[in-house]
């Protein structure tokens, strides 16, 4: 006698939505949709505000911001790149807009939750991982926010520059001017004498 119940395998199995179909859903008033982008992107999106302000706590408003923002006005993404792309850029806008208004106060990062995952050009396979940080740390709001968008986020150049609403040419303008500012850092860091033990 055949069996007639369906076995695990005939069960079809349906993937989990994309952002554009969970962004869909947002535009429509759906909380759960919203709930499933934020666990999705914040800790990303914070990451990236927190290299661009250089404070954690105001990186962590920044990315709660901006998720009020997606909350408010999902519905005026145009489809014009992806929707990590379009989030990536109001949260920069935001950031830019924090570091402006925080005073001279300095945070140190937390470099023990941060990886590189592209180092080709930075040399950094004789470098300690601390001192990278450290002289990221240094550079200007917009040169971190392209180390950061291509080597810790891995977007191209041509969708940084939707990010940041600016061309193709001045990505990777601000892209060697970082790397160059970051050799020299690290060589500086690399040359200065070890401190002296107090008698």
């Amino acid at each position: 006698m055949e069996k007639t119940g369906s076995s695990p395998d005939d069960i079809p199995r349906t993937s989990p939505p994309d952002d554009f179909q969970l962004l869909t859903a947002v535009t429509k008033g759906d909380a759960q949709a919203f709930k499933a982008i934020h666990r999705r992107h914040f800790m990303k999106l914070m990451s990236f505000a927190q290299r661009v302000t250089g404070d954690h706590a105001a990186a962590e408003e920044v990315a709660n911001d901006t998720f009020l923002v997606i909350w408010r006005s999902s519905g005026s993404f145009q489809m014009r790149s992806k929707v990590s792309t379009w989030m990536f850029g109001i949260a920069y806008r935001i950031a830019k807009k924090k570091r402006r208004q925080l005073a001279r106060r300095h945070l140190d990062m937390d470099i023990d939750t941060c990886t590189i995952s592209d180092t080709r050009d930075m040399a950094a396979s004789v470098l300690q991982r601390r001192d990278i940080f450290r002289a990221l740390d240094r550079l200007k709001p917009e040169l971190r926010a392209v180390i950061e968008l291509t080597y810790f986020q891995g977007y191209i150049h041509s969708e940084i520059a939707q990010m940041l609403g600016c061309p193709v040419g001045t990505v990777k303008t601000r892209l060697l001017r970082a790397k160059e500012q970051l050799r020299h850092l690290l060589r500086e860091n690399a040359t200065q004498p070890p401190l002296r033990r107090a008698a």
